[in-house]
């Protein structure tokens, strides 16, 4: 599916008020155990909605966006315990392995990252207001800055936290910003497109790394 056909399914579910998710937490193989959220909360660039991986694989399916959209609600609400109680028992979790975050979200979220000091909460967003509300909010909470060649802002001025770039295409020169820690080239398919120059800052696994469990390995984006 596309980007705008998994924005209109997910407007399409109707859940209960009363509905909760039996588990906050979703498995993945590269990161270990994300947050999955529901895409309506991205404001994504034009080249984020085509190379969305939110729309293809397990993630997009029913039961997927379903529990993205309670998990979604519950953080709203501010009902963390039962994401307490998982994410104390990991060595990680990553935000948002789907979709992206709301200001109305980040009091759960450092409430969740304080309550589990021995947790590392990270991942990423394309609003500039969640990753400021977010920096250094706590000393296991690590929230990078996402942006590509289409984004509208590539500046980001006064912003001291960490970036990400991507997904990049062959024509895009990376930023010359040293507050870059990381750069994804497009991926179709699994496959990084054609003709994409090597950056020293290119996610391994973009690059031909093992996939699997890729993220502990490599810890880059864990505290940049």
């Amino acid at each position: 599916m596309c980007y705008a056909q998994r924005v209109r399914w997910e407007r399409q579910v109707k859940l209960s008020p009363a509905y909760r998710p039996k588990e906050f937490l979703s498995t993945n193989s590269k990161t270990g155990t994300s947050l999955n959220l529901p895409v309506i909360n991205c404001r994504p660039s034009a080249r984020c909605a085509q190379a969305c991986y939110a729309c293809t694989g397990p993630i997009s399916w029913h039961n997927s966006i379903t529990k993205s959209l309670a998990v979604d609600a519950e953080l709203k609400a501010g009902r963390v315990e039962r994401l307490i109680e998982e994410a104390r028992r990991l060595t990680n979790v990553r935000i948002s392995g789907s979709g992206d975050l709301t200001l109305e979200q980040v009091p759960a979220i450092i409430r969740a990252a304080r309550s589990c000091p021995g947790t590392l909460f990270w991942g990423f967003t394309r609003k500039p207001e969640v990753a400021r509300a977010l920096h250094r909010k706590a000393r296991n909470l690590t929230i990078i800055l996402s942006f590509d060649a289409s984004s509208k802002d590539r500046s980001f001025r006064g912003y001291r936290g960490p970036l990400a770039f991507g997904p990049r295409r062959p024509e895009d020169a990376v930023p010359s910003d040293r507050r870059i820690v990381v750069v994804f080239p497009e991926h179709i398919q699994g496959h990084t497109t054609k003709g994409v120059p090597r950056h020293r800052l290119d996610c391994p696994t973009s690059r031909g790394a093992e996939h699997d469990n890729a993220c502990e390995k490599c810890q880059r984006c864990w505290r940049p």
